[in-house]
């Protein structure tokens, strides 16, 4: 839970990146290329939680990329962690109704299809 909680200052510091002129595709990519799987998912996560606040991109086509990602993990219980900071991360960013993201981004359709 502190790594959870660390991670969520990571996402700040992403989020400042791009106020001072680094796009969030850059950084998305970048982390691409980090060594283990399990730490590149959770750093794809954070950046990727970010890139949907910055709007830069439909945030359905964020989802469905990391969600691709998070699928591939076999072992059970790293998936399901990395499953639940998923969730946790973008539980606010889903399309739906009203919210800042519907449109463009996506609808609630493909809210449900990330969660199901």
């Amino acid at each position: 839970m502190i790594i959870f909680d660390e991670l969520g200052i990571l996402e700040s510091h992403f989020i400042e990146e791009q106020k001072r002129g680094r796009k969030m595709s850059d950084l998305y990519e970048s982390v691409q290329h980090a060594g283990n799987i399990i730490p590149r998912l959770y750093l794809l996560v954070t950046v990727g939680s970010a890139y949907v606040k910055t709007e830069e991109a439909p945030v359905k086509l964020i989802l469905r990329d990391l969600l691709d990602m998070v699928k591939g993990v076999q072992q059970p219980i790293r998936g399901l962690f990395l499953r639940y900071y998923l969730l946790k991360l973008m539980k606010d960013k889903l399309p739906d109704t009203g919210s800042p993201y519907e449109g463009e981004g996506g609808d609630v359709n493909d809210s449900i299809d990330f969660i199901l």
